[in-house]
Order: C-alpha cells, then structure tokens, then sequence
C-alpha cells in the first residue's frame, strides 16, 4: 500500500488556512460574530475590587502553560525570541487603532497578528517539505502573506460596511514578523538563524537578500516602517501616499545601515545623528512652556518639536503624538476624545477648515454631557490657525485641554 505523501498533505494544510484567512473576517466575523466576539473579549468577573477580563486570564493561563510544558527546553536565545515577541506586541498596542479604544486582550484587534503569525507556520510546513532555502523561505513567506493581505483588503471595497484600510495591511506583515521569529527562535522547528554580526554585511545589496539572517532583517525593517506609518494615513485615498512613504523610508535605512560597515560614513552619520539630537533637544528646552510657536500649512511647531504634514494630539497633561490624518470624526472616533476626561476639546480642522467634521456643529463652541465622565465638556472646533492660538491662551490659564490638530487641509 502506497504511503502519502506527507508535501501534498501539507500544501493542502497551507491553501485551506490561506482560504480561511481571507474568509473569515467576510463571512463569520463581518456578518454574524463580530458583535459577539466583541462581547467575548470584554466578558470580565470581580475579584478584589477589580474587573478583571476572561479574556485576559485566558491569555496569561495560556502562557503559563505553554512554559511549564517547555520548561526543560528553554534557552536564553528562547527567552530573548519570546522577548522579542513581548516587544513587537508593545509597538504594536502603542501605534495601531488608536481612535479604536480596543484593549490589548480584545480579539478583534488581535485577529491580524494571531491569523498571519500562524499563516507563516502553515507556510514553512508547507514548503520546508519541498527544501526551499531558508532566505526563500522566509521572502516568499513575507511576500506571500502581503498579497493576500492586499486582495483581503482589496475584495472589501465590494462589501457592504467594509472598508480597505491600508493599516490592517501592515498588522497582517507584523503579525508574519511574530510568526518569523516564533520559527526561528523559539521552536527552531524548520532551522535556526544564526546571529553574527561578522557575516551580517554585505558587498552589494542584493546579497542582503541571499542571507537568512540579512534577509529577516530587512523584512522586518519594511515591516516596521510600514507599522509605523499606516495608522496615521489609514484613509484609503492615502494608499499610494503610504505604500511610497514606506518603500522610501525602507530604502532610506537600507543604504544607512549598508553604509554603516564603513568607518567614514559611520562616523559622519553619527556626527549628524548627534548634531541633529542636540539641535532639536535645545529647542525643546528653549521652547517647551511656550506650547505652539509656529503653525501654517502642513508644518506646526509644539513645544519645539516640528510637526511636518501630519496630524497631531495634545493630550491634557501636554504628551503630544501623532495621529490618524481624519477629515471626519465618528461616533467611536469621538467616543475616545470623550473617555480622555478633558474639560475642553479643542479640534483644529484645517487650514481652511476641511477637517473637524462629525461633531454637532461644523465651527464654533457647543456644549456636551459626557455621559461616560458623567461631565460636561466644551466642544470648540475652529480653523487649526485660530484654534492653536486659542490652545496658547487656554493652556497659559491654566485649562484641562485635549487639542487635535489637522495639520493640512
């Protein structure tokens, strides 16, 4: 009797998941659970005082598990993989869905990491059968899961309540990254790449790609840049304005780190790295209590830090950070400002007052009860110039103020 052949078992394995990945958000999530793994996710019990989520628990018991079960097969370079890990779920916690008001144990939010991460695992079972190298493995891999993440997102424009958002592009490559880095340090099931910064650079830039360990590098590094950049363009019309921002920056740090092997350029790069560093840390030591210097189109100066293009939060406490580019505030949008517990919003629409809208006046002040401080709080939208001033005079009194700026249109 003739045994099967375990490459075609697993290339089936492979297709079906890929199927599933794409079908899932359309067909279960988007039409039927999506509430109820909402509800899920939020399902909490009281021990101490304190509501502490199912979800959550689940989590760290599964955790917990997973290292008593592998107790006898921990290693440093296991530990630092799973530190790894912790640190990719941190950046990604910290940059993506703000306006979304998720929790890090919501399910919703992390169906990207969860689907890619293993979508990677079914990959490498698929084709380490077939012995593709393990750099192939690993571009293909990446490669692969961003196509079908672009048709995921693509197919969406012909659904109803679905929209293409170019920032679950970049959760679906962080999520691959997490799955690259549970392979390689931390089953080491399919190999292990070896860390050796001596046979790291390379003489021409397409060896970078002909390495595992130069090629996980540089997938990662457009990983990253692109996290980075898509929660702040997640509007569709930006797509080619984020895939260009992306490809530019990783091009950028491409030929930096490339160019670092070389001692001349290290010691220039440094040189301007240092001069630009105390540059802008005297502005903010000079400027810091001077709030916003400067605002005009595309360009505002807060606390000495310049602001080119995008938009930009003030929290009350004065902590800026970037933010998703919106024209239009809705209701989990504005649910958001409201839980940060400020006295006044204060929403800059523009230039010429193209943003801000969503709220119940278009310009000028309005007052609301907030039913989630059980507060009032003063609502005041006003052209981005008008309101930064306004924001200097408020701030200067004394006042507990969330500032939003749209810093073009």
């Amino acid at each position: 009797m003739k045994k099967k052949d375990p490459r075609g078992k697993a290339m089936i394995q492979f297709i079906l998941f890929a199927i599933l990945v794409v079908m899932t958000p359309f067909i279960v999530v988007t039409r039927f659970l999506q509430g109820a793994v909402h509800n899920i996710s939020h399902f909490s019990f009281t021990l101490f005082g304190h509501s502490i989520p199912f979800a959550a628990m689940g989590f760290i018991l599964a955790f917990v598990l997973f290292i008593v079960w592998q107790w006898k097969h921990i290693t440093p370079r296991k530990i630092g993989g799973g530190l790894v890990i912790v640190g990719m779920i941190a950046i990604s916690q910290w940059v993506q869905d703000l306006y979304g008001g998720m929790s890090i144990y919501d399910l919703q939010r992390n169906w990207h990491y969860i689907a890619y991460s293993t979508y990677v695992f079914f990959f490498f079972r698929a084709f380490n059968l077939r012995d593709l190298p393990i750099h192939k493995s690993i571009l293909y891999s990446y490669f692969s899961a961003i196509s079908l993440s672009l048709f995921d997102e693509t197919f969406q424009f012909f659904l109803s309540h679905r929209v293409f958002d170019v920032s679950d592009i970049a959760k679906d490559s962080w999520g691959c990254m997490m799955g690259l880095v549970v392979i390689f340090f931390v089953s080491e099931t399919y190999g292990t790449i070896r860390i050796d910064k001596r046979r790291f650079w390379k003489k021409r830039f397409g060896d970078y790609f002909k390495d595992p360990l130069t090629a996980l590098v540089m997938v990662s590094l457009l990983a990253l840049v692109t996290i980075m950049i898509t929660p702040l363009l997640t509007d569709h019309k930006y797509a080619f304005l984020v895939l260009g921002l992306s490809v530019a920056a990783f091009a950028v740090l491409f030929v930096i780190i490339h160019y670092l092997q070389f001692k001349p350029f290290r010691i220039a790069f440094i040189s301007i790295v240092a001069i630009i560093v105390l540059l802008l840390g005297g502005s903010v030591v000079k400027n810091h209590d001077r709030h916003i210097t400067h605002n005009s189109y595309g360009w505002t100066v807060y606390a000495g830090i310049p602001v080119p293009f995008f938009d930009l939060m003030i929290y009350p406490n004065g902590l800026p950070r970037l933010v998703d580019k919106k024209h239009f505030f809705n209701n989990q949008d504005k649910k958001f400002l409201l839980e940060l517990n400020s006295s006044i919003l204060l929403i800059g629409s523009g230039s010429v007052g193209r943003g801000g809208k969503g709220f119940n006046i278009e310009k000028g002040t309005y007052f609301t009860f907030n039913h989630l401080t059980t507060k009032g709080t003063q609502v005041i939208i006003l052209k981005t110039p008008e309101a930064c001033r306004l924001y200097n005079r408020l701030r200067h009194e004394g006042k507990n103020v969330l500032f939003v700026i749209h810093n073009t249109c």
